[in-house]
C-alpha cells in the first residue's frame, strides 16, 4: 500500500471513529470497542505470524500477561492505569525476548506446539501465585467511562497499524518476510534470523498486552482462564486468514466482519449461532484462503474462476 493511500485511510477512519461515540448508545461503544481490540490482537498476531510466517498458537500469553501486570500494579500498588500500561507492554517484551530466543528455534508445528504449551504454562504460574490472588481472580478499579475505554483501545489500534506499516517499509519487514519465504536463503543473504525473529515476537507482544491491560481494567476483575484462554489465539489467527494474512489492513477488516457477523448470528440464532459462524469461516479459507483483501484487490478477475483456482491451488 502506498503511504498517501495508506495516510488518507488512516485519517478518515480516525476521523470518523472518533465523532462515533456522540452520536451512538452505550452498546455500540462498548461493541465497537470489543472489535478494537480483536482488530490489535489479530493485527499483532499477524507480525509473527503473516509476515514472518511462524504460527504461534500462544499469542494469548502476552495478553495475560498484559491483564495481570495492569492488574497487579493498579489493584496491588495503586499505580495509576497509563504507566501500568506502558510496564505491561514492557513486561511482554522482556518475556517474548526470553521466551523467543529458545521456541524460536523451532519450526511449523513443533513451534505452534511449543508457544501453545507456553501460555498454558504461564496460566497456571499465574493461577499459583499470591500476588495475582490465583484462581480467586483479581480485582481492579472501577472506572465506568465506555467513552474512556473506547478512545484508549482505538488508540492502541491506530498505533499498531502505524507500526507496522513503518515496520514492513524497513529492512527490518523485508528481513521477516524473507524468513517466512526461505528462511536458510534468508541466512545465507545475510539476515540475522534469530534477531528479526525475536524482534518480531516481541513486537506481536506489544499490543497484545497493552490489549490486555485495556481489557482488564474495563472489566474490573479478572482469572487466569478466560485471559489465558487458547481460544483468544485462535480467534486472532481465524481473523487475520479471514481478513488476509501478512497485509497491512486484512487482519482488521477481518476483526470486524467476524466480529460483527458473530454478533449478529447470536442476536438472531442464539441456539445455533456458533454452526453458522463455523461455517462461514470454513467457506472463506477454502474459497478465499488469501483473505478477502485479495478477493477485493483487483489483482485477479473476481468471478467463479477466481474461486476454483483458490481450490485446486489449495487441493481442497
Amino acid at each position: 500500500m502506498r503511504p498517501l493511500t495508506f495516510l488518507l485511510i488512516l485519517i478518515i477512519l480516525v476521523v470518523s471513529f472518533s465523532l462515533i461515540p456522540f452520536g451512538v448508545s452505550s452498546y455500540w461503544v462498548r461493541f465497537l470497542s470489543d472489535i478494537f481490540m480483536m482488530a490489535i490482537l489479530a493485527s499483532s498476531w499477524n507480525v509473527i505470524g503473516g509476515y514472518t510466517g511462524y504460527p504461534s498458537f500462544g499469542n494469548v500469553v502476552f495478553f495475560g500477561i498484559g491483564a495481570y501486570t495492569t492488574g497487579v500494579l493498579m489493584g496491588k500498588f495503586s499505580i495509576p492505569f497509563f504507566p501500568s500500561l506502558l510496564i505491561a507492554a514492557l513486561f511482554a517484551v522482556i518475556f517474548a525476548v526470553l521466551i523467543g530466543l529458545p521456541v524460536l528455534r523451532l519450526k511449523g508445528h513443533y513451534f505452534a506446539i511449543a508457544t501453545l504449551g507456553v501460555a498454558e504454562a504461564m496460566r497456571e504460574v499465574v493461577a499459583n501465585l499470591n500476588i495475582t490472588e490465583g484462581n480467586m481472580g483479581l480485582t481492579l478499579p472501577i472506572y465506568l467511562n465506555p467513552n474512556f475505554f473506547y478512545y484508549v483501545m482505538f488508540g492502541i489500534l491506530v498505533l499498531t497499524l502505524l507500526l507496522t506499516y513503518w515496520v514492513t517499509r524497513q529492512r527490518l519487514g523485508y528481513g521477516m518476510v524473507a524468513i517466512r519465504e526461505d528462511e536458510e536463503a534468508a541466512a545465507v543473504a545475510g539476515v540475522n534470523t534469530t534477531q528479526y525473529k525475536v524482534i518480531a515476537f516481541a513486537l506481536s507482544g506489544i499490543f497484545t498486552a497493552m490489549a490486555g491491560g485495556v481489557h482488564a481494567y474495563y472489566m474490573t476483575y479478572i482469572e487466569p482462564g478466560p485471559v489465558f484462554n487458547v481460544m483468544i489465539t485462535v480467534e486472532m489467527i481465524v481473523m487475520s486468514i479471514f481478513g488476509g494474512v501478512g497485509t497491512l489492513l486484512g487482519p482488521t477488516v477481518g476483526a470486524f466482519i467476524i466480529e460483527g457477523l458473530s454478533e449478529l448470528f447470536s442476536t438472531y440464532f442464539l441456539i445455533i449461532h456458533a454452526l453458522f459462524f463455523g461455517a462461514i469461516v470454513i467457506l472463506a479459507v477454502i474459497f478465499t484462503p488469501r483473505g478477502l483483501l485479495d478477493m477485493l484487490s483487483g489483482r485477479r478477475r473476481f468471478g467463479l474462476g477466481y474461486f476454483l483456482e483458490n481450490i485446486r491451488q489449495n487441493r481442497v
